[in-house]
């Protein structure tokens, strides 16, 4: 282990994460709370996992990126280990100087006392690694008895939606490509795209629809009501997350379920739909 600007670097290397390394040192704070002035990632985090008093709890955040989560994890008063696969952990070093304990490592392979944590957070992770089931029983492992876990993962749909079909027709094309050379297209085209990808994704109940059918990747939040500059910071930074990514698994509400097949000791669990595809929450025995 080496320690390298406040991080504990296990690894030396990004791995199959590289494009994450990219995407999160380039758009550092753009999903900040602190930075949108609004609530946007607090609210995500505390109405799905229903986690109440987190003060002086000790969390383990995986696949922090540039620190969304870490910052209202710290503003929270949780007893914080976070960690990236990626670069990208060095950036949420910069942006959360004040607290907490920064690693950089392989979610298969924690230098972490299994076990030992109040509560285990992983959400917009376990879809982008090669082995979700694997994933998920190395976090259970690190779940203290009595503890809680809350993943989330991308949701397998039947009917196309605007961002399922334009992402999957073109990733056998992007994730061939160089990150950098993908980011280069995207914000290029995202841009001049953006206001057209507007007005049809504005269209009542078809937009959604009408969206996938242009086969234009385009991850548009102009519901969110960002200013102009930072919706198209989102769009670039979101389209270029779902067309970069090595792994891509989304799964059915089932699909999620068998997570826990073969993980011992699960007192309860609930698995909904979420902010960003299904939730699952699971308390261990005591």
């Amino acid at each position: 282990m080496n320690l390298v600007d406040g991080v504990e670097d296990y690894l030396g290397g990004e791995g199959y994460a590289g494009n994450f390394g990219l995407q999160w040192n380039t758009f550092q704070l753009t999903q900040f709370d602190s930075r949108t002035g609004k609530t946007l990632t607090r609210d995500r985090l505390l109405q799905n996992t229903k986690w109440t008093d987190l003060r002086g709890k000790r969390v383990l955040e995986v696949g922090s990126g540039a620190g969304r989560f870490t910052e209202v994890f710290l503003d929270l008063g949780a007893d914080l280990t976070t960690f990236d696969m990626s670069s990208a952990i060095f950036a949420n070093r910069r942006n959360n100087p004040n607290g907490g304990r920064f690693a950089r490592a392989s979610l298969y392979d924690m230098p972490f006392e299994p076990a030992s944590f109040d509560r285990v957070f992983c959400y917009g992770v376990l879809q982008h690694t090669p082995d979700a089931d694997e994933a998920f029983r190395k976090l259970w492992a690190m779940v203290k008895p009595g503890g809680r876990i809350s993943i989330d993962v991308y949701a397998k749909l039947i009917v196309p939606r605007s961002y399922t079909l334009p992402k999957y027709f073109w990733r056998p094309i992007t994730t061939r490509m160089k990150p950098e050379t993908l980011l280069k297209v995207i914000r290029w085209y995202v841009p001049k795209w953006l206001p057209v990808d507007t007005l049809i994704k504005r269209v009542p109940k078809l937009g959604p629809y009408l969206g996938g059918l242009t086969f234009i990747p385009c991850w548009n939040y102009f519901y969110l009501k960002l200013p102009k500059d930072q919706a198209r910071e989102w769009a670039i930074m979101d389209t270029f997350d779902a067309l970069g990514a090595k792994y891509d698994q989304p799964r059915t509400r089932k699909g999620v379920l068998r997570l826990l097949e073969g993980c011992d000791e699960v007192a309860e669990h609930a698995c909904f739909a979420g902010s960003n595809g299904w939730v699952l929450s699971a308390r261990k025995a005591e």
